[in-house]
């Protein structure tokens, strides 16, 4: 394994954060009944001037359609979801992080009930927006300028608490009766009524934040509240060493390369990795084909066996039924298991025994390699980039062996399982060597058995023939996806 600081090429042309915000100001208004701008004045157009991860905040009311505004947004550029909660009981909404030539940017959607985690501040019903400025009114505003930074733990510089206060002086008494009720129901009396001055003039106490923050954390942990605050604990609780480029909780990513000889897995691989590391993840990579020997006694095993250090390649056997799950692997076919006890068309003829002996030790070999340099690297929060998977024991040295299915259930699959793609004359031209009917029908194979979704998070076809302007950046989002979402969560 090896870990690479590359420089990498010059990126592509990526989106800029003008392309971002059209992209999502279309995207509210075909697909939400109305919609608003979190923060304070001008807090869109600040957003396009930075560099760094600070989200862009918005919220909507949902409307019946075939699409969420985030649909719509990942539909016209490639997105990684770096944050989601769904559970009524606490803020909704979805964050999405797109890769830009100067880094990552953030846009956070709220959506339904304005919330802080259980914190009702507003109901979606009673959610005033100018339809001009796309700007909050009224109680909900006072809601997003004052009490969300104070239940954030801070208090709010000078110029957001001064537009609370316009916008408290613009509500009707009875939308402050409502709010002010509404908090004290959830925070109490004294937090409730610190806030209501603090909207009508006067200076806010500084141990403010800390008071309110322990009437959340107790909200949160109520009888009510605790089942939902539990499945969002990753986004609840401090990301501390666990934090990745964007602040929030990461894990370590498998990436798992399949495809003929020719494909261009290395090309993808490479670019991979010098985006994932301008990203700012941390990466390694590993080799997972047969042959290599790094478990000690299987080179020696195999000199003294005769067996082969690369098995013939049965690529030209033909296909007796179709692919099983997890089946192509390390550039070899899918072929169904002969009868037991029969060496069958399917099964090299030469020493059947030796064979069936050098199944377990590869079997070993990748059981080992995994936990010796995969694990390890993943333990660390790294993304893995792997040349290959154990898919190929399938097929070689015993094409049958139980020994593949052992190594299959011991070894985890990938997080994303990733095919690069060309026609087929194109991997013929850069790898002759081989007949191209052959190089054709195995890279059928692989499309195959990405079909069966073996991987944990996501399978993803990378066109790697050049007719694509930025051919990575589905991938990219995909794993950036992968290590802010827990390996329990949905696909």
């Amino acid at each position: 394994m090896t870990d690479s600081r590359l420089s990498g090429p010059p990126l592509p042309a990526a989106p800029d954060r003008s392309d971002i915000l059209a992209a999502v100001t279309a995207a509210v208004d075909r697909c939400a009944r109305r919609w608003a701008w979190q923060g304070p004045a001008g807090s869109a157009e600040r957003w396009l001037g930075e560099n760094g991860p600070k989200d862009l905040d918005l919220w909507y009311a949902p409307a019946p359609g075939p699409q969420t505004p985030a649909q719509a947004i990942a539909a016209a550029l490639p997105c990684a979801v770096v944050a989601e909660a769904h559970d009524p009981r606490r803020l909704r909404h979805v964050s999405l992080a797109v890769e830009t030539a100067a880094g990552p940017a953030v846009v956070d959607l709220s959506y339904g009930d304005l919330r802080v985690g259980p914190v009702l501040l507003a109901p979606v019903d009673d959610i005033d927006v100018d339809p001009v400025t796309h700007r909050l009114t009224g109680a909900a505003a006072v809601a997003d300028l004052l009490v969300r930074p104070v239940l954030r733990g801070r208090l709010p510089e000078q110029s957001r608490l001064a537009e609370a206060r316009d916008a408290w002086a613009a509500t009707t008494p009875d939308a402050r009766a409502a709010l002010r009720d509404r908090l004290a129901a959830q925070l109490g009396i004294r937090v409730a009524g610190e806030l209501v001055a603090a909207a009508g003039g006067a200076a806010p106490d500084p141990g403010l934040p800390g008071r309110a923050r322990a009437r959340l954390a107790a909200l949160s942990l109520a009888r009510r509240n605790a089942t939902a605050t539990w499945r969002q604990r990753r986004a609840v609780l401090p990301a501390g060493r666990s934090a990745g480029p964007l602040g929030l909780r990461t894990r370590g990513v498998v990436v798992a390369l399949v495809g003929t000889d020719g494909s261009g897995k290395s090309t993808v691989a490479d670019g991979l990795r010098a985006r994932l590391q301008r990203y700012g993840f941390s990466t390694a990579t590993a080799y997972f084909g047969m042959a290599r020997g790094n478990l000690p006694g299987v080179g020696l095993a195999r000199r003294l066996l005769g067996v082969p250090a690369v098995p013939a390649d049965p690529a030209a056997r033909p296909v007796s039924s179709p692919p099983v799950r997890g089946s192509p692997g390390a550039d070899r076919p899918v072929s169904s298991p002969p009868a037991r006890g029969s060496p069958g068309p399917d099964r090299p003829s030469g020493n059947p025994g030796l064979r069936r002996a050098a199944a377990w030790f590869y079997a070993a070999e990748y059981v080992w390699r995994y936990l010796s340099t995969v694990a390890p690297a993943r333990a660390r929060r790294r993304v893995v980039i792997v040349d290959r998977w154990v898919y190929d024991l399938r097929e070689s040295p015993w094409p049958g062996s139980p020994a593949a299915r052992v190594a299959e259930r011991l070894v985890p699959s990938p997080d994303v399982l990733v095919l690069p793609d060309a026609p087929a004359e194109l991997i013929h031209r850069r790898k002759p060597e081989r007949p191209q009917a052959e190089q054709a029908a195995q890279q059928d194979r692989f499309r195959r058995l990405l079909a069966e979704h073996p991987a944990r998070h996501a399978e993803v076809v990378v066109d790697t023939s050049g007719a694509t302007a930025d051919n990575l950046a589905p991938l990219v989002a995909a794993v950036v996806t992968a290590a802010h979402r827990s390996r329990r969560g949905p696909r």
